[in-house]
């Protein structure tokens, strides 16, 4: 019963959130301010605002938070009352951010969401990777966090105030300025796993299917492109803040390509082509041009339909499968089993491979056509920042098409034999015959599950053609031959039974592991130098107090005997030995 009081409630609100968004949408801007007091000349309260970015990330929230809960309904049984009363809390917690017009009001649902995550993250608490995950996420993003707060205090305090209407980047110092924004950014690469902060998105996929879609989509990593989208003017006021966040984007769209590129599992795949993918609406961010702004914001509402719909997918075959590693399912692709037995999964995750590699037609040619547009404009007028964005991202564009076509031809097509590390990993993970395996049992997910695969399908090719259809030919030719140079290497190799997986590739650059080195193991050397010196350091004074106390009181026992003429020679004895030392004191 309380289970399916969670479950309507989340979906009710969720429903809600779409419902505030309709209504908002045409209305005229506005702000509004409430609990303030005054500290000094300062003004710190709570106030929210209406505008056109508020009603597009209502809706975004909204729509993707009631998919999410909708097929929750039939994907988790296991504790779903906390669950669905945790994502209804991850979801205010998104748009608590999305309608503040405060800093500190922003703080409390940027804080409230990191909080969510590691619970999410760790639903299923009885295994150690979900465990290790959510300890991991948390701990990163809250490192970023701390960047984050004194962001808040450094730009609230050089501006007067902290309303984000009223921070006028020529009226805080240029020092202030840069020291604030980049501050700032430390918390948004945090949130939203971007390089040197990015090792535990990838990490966190042992939660449940739909929460990483949650996370991946609408909430969590994509508040850190709002953010900078909502501060665009302060944060482009800061050409030193800009170069830095176009480096970090620019190494982390590729560094995160590269991993997707050699990851064997269908949800890290994924992850990682989120930590790309977010990388490029960054870098059109850094461009500090209006329209690339509205390129990075077209690409997030564009990625928001399509990533939401792979992770969807993905639990689909956990679901039905039991694993999402390609070598596992290969077992049911021997002659494409999954593809005649999971129809509509088949057909919505094409649609959501197909949108997120670029081709033509699909949503996420169109958003991602518009970040190469803003930044070969730029690039134009002579800027270096836009040169390295458009190459950048032209990369990534082809890493990205390689990785798309390698993971549907692997999951749902009649695979040849695996060669290389490959078939390593199939000989170490092997349960079963894999020529043969029993699929009477395999059928596609129920209706609850499928509906909203069906409608973030339809949007991950309909919101394309939302913003007006406005094509450069010749960038738009640029980008399907870049979706072809990934897709055809993807496809020989596929065909010749071939997965190259470089050690570099397939390890991640090593980064996790030098991570451990760095931090992880000193770390552990501290907290066992610390618990040594507690245990035998001062809990030996302690200990040795304690027995030189029970030492004396064993001696003095011994000399309660009871004899009294022993009693009295004892004060004869001191009586005695009293006048002699008198005596001599005297003298």
């Amino acid at each position: 019963m309380i289970a399916t009081a969670w479950r309507v409630a989340g979906v009710g609100f969720s429903l809600l959130v779409v419902l505030a968004a309709g209504l908002l949408y045409g209305v005229s801007p506005d702000q509004a301010a409430f609990l303030n007091s005054s500290v000094g000349d300062l003004t710190i309260g709570f106030a929210v605002r209406t505008d056109d970015l508020t009603v597009l990330m209502l809706a975004v929230v909204g729509v993707i938070a009631t998919c999410v809960q909708v097929y929750s309904l039939g994907y988790l049984h296991q504790r779903a009352a906390s669950y669905h009363a945790l994502v209804t809390l991850f979801t205010a917690a998104m748009v608590t951010v999305v309608i503040s017009d405060s800093l500190f009001f922003l703080l409390i649902g940027w804080e409230v969401m990191g909080a969510c995550s590691y619970l999410l993250i760790g639903h299923y608490w009885e295994r150690r990777d979900a465990r290790s995950g959510a300890i991991k996420a948390f701990l990163m993003t809250r490192l970023g966090d701390v960047g984050f707060l004194f962001g808040i205090f450094v730009l609230g305090l050089g501006a007067g105030t902290f309303r984000i209407s009223e921070l006028d980047p020529a009226a805080i110092s240029p020092g202030l300025l840069t020291g604030g924004t980049l501050l700032l950014l430390v918390g948004v690469v945090g949130k939203s796993a971007q390089v040197p902060l990015q090792t535990w998105l990838p990490d966190a996929m042992p939660g449940p299917s739909p929460v990483s879609a949650l996370i991946h989509a609408a909430t969590m990593v994509a508040a850190g492109v709002f953010l900078i989208a909502r501060l665009y003017d302060v944060f482009s006021a800061s050409q030193t803040t800009m170069t830095v966040l176009a480096v970090v984007a620019c190494v982390t769209m590729l560094f995160a390509a590269l991993c997707a590129m050699a990851a064997v599992e269908v949800k890290r795949v994924l992850a990682w082509s989120t930590v790309s993918q977010l990388a490029i609406m960054f870098s059109a961010l850094s461009l500090g041009t209006t329209a690339g702004r509205h390129a990075a914001l077209f690409h997030l509402v564009t990625h928001a339909a399509f990533k939401g719909l792979l992770f969807l997918c993905a639990g689909v075959l956990l679901h039905q499968v039991g694993s999402a590693a390609f070598v596992v399912l290969r077992r049911y692709t021997r002659r494409g089993r999954l593809r005649k037995a999971l129809r509509v999964t088949f057909v919505t995750m094409t649609i959501g491979l197909a949108s997120l590699a670029g081709v033509p037609g699909f949503a996420g040619f169109f958003s991602k056509d518009t970040v190469i547009e803003a930044a070969w404009h730029h690039a134009r007028d002579g800027s270096v920042v836009g040169w390295i964005v458009l190459v950048s991202v032209c990369l990534t564009a082809a890493f990205t098409a390689f990785y798309c076509m390698r993971m549907w031809l692997w999951v749902f097509f009649r695979t040849p034999a695996l060669a290389g590390a490959l078939g390593a990993f199939e000989d170490e993970n092997a349960t079963a015959d894999l020529d043969e395996p029993d699929t009477s049992k395999l059928r596609d997910a129920p209706w609850v599950m499928l509906a909203p695969l069906v409608l973030l399908a339809f949007a991950a090719i309909a919101l394309g053609y939302v913003d007006g259809v406005h094509l450069d030919w010749v960038i738009a030719s640029v980008s399907t031959v870049l979706v072809l140079l990934g897709a055809l290497p993807a496809y020989s190799l596929w065909s010749r039974g071939a997965d190259p997986r470089p050690v570099l590739l397939e390890r991640e650059f090593g980064v996790g592991t030098a991570y451990h080195v760095m931090f992880v193991v000193p770390v552990q050397l501290l907290a066992k130098l610390t618990v040594a010196g507690d245990r035998d350091v001062i809990g030996g004074y302690v200990r040795g107090a304690g027995r030189a106390g029970t030492l004396a009181s064993q001696g003095f026992r011994k000399l309660q005997t009871g004899n009294v003429q022993t009693y009295l020679t004892a004060a004869v004895v001191g009586v005695v030995a009293l006048a002699v030392l008198a005596g001599v004191i005297g003298s």
